[in-house]
């Protein structure tokens, strides 16, 4: 029990007290996720140019609507993503360039970092233009400096890219044209 005298300040501060504590939760909300922030349609930013292929506006890169191993039909990626080690996903990617006459290659950090949402996340794409996007670890072309065992990943949930992922673990990976 509070001594008489400091009553009446502990009725006026408690209750103000309280209000700060309830007004400052809302810096603390986690963005919301791109597969809600984005309504069915909504490419912003983007461009559709047929066959799969989808032009990103601020970065001029062009992308391949689906993770390497899927294909573009009906309007949406149909099959099974490929998950395999860098070595191979570079390999994929030279060979879809031979098979289609177009030049192929997994994006670099930067590129895949110029695509990456702020306002929202999991996953941190807009999920109206990459399609079968899944939360996890993908591939970039970037390499580390420190290492040859190792190479970099972008982790789709909130776009962080991590260099210290060994080139053997097995992930999917977009493929740009180049």
């Amino acid at each position: 029990m509070l001594p008489k005298p400091l009553y009446p300040l502990a009725v006026v501060l408690l209750p103000a007290l309280l209000a700060l504590l309830l007004v400052s939760c809302d810096g603390f909300e986690a963005p919301r996720s791109c597969l809600s922030h984005y309504a069915i349609g909504d490419r912003s930013g983007w461009q559709l140019e047929g066959n799969g292929i989808a032009l990103h506006l601020d970065s001029g890169t062009r992308w391949y609507r689906c993770p390497a191993g899927m294909t573009w039909a009906a309007n949406r990626c149909q099959g099974q993503a490929l998950r395999s080690g860098w070595d191979e996903a570079v390999a994929y990617a030279a060979e879809f360039s031979e098979k289609s006459g177009l030049t192929w290659a997994l994006p670099d950090n930067r590129q895949f970092s110029a695509i990456q949402e702020n306002a929202c996340n999991n996953p941190s794409m807009n999920p109206q233009v990459l399609g079968s996007l899944e939360v996890g670890n993908y591939w970039t072309a970037t390499r580390t400096l420190s290492n040859e065992k190792f190479r970099c990943t972008l982790y789709s949930f909130a776009g962080d890219i991590n260099c210290r992922e060994p080139k053997d673990n097995p992930h999917p990976f977009y493929l740009l044209l180049e």
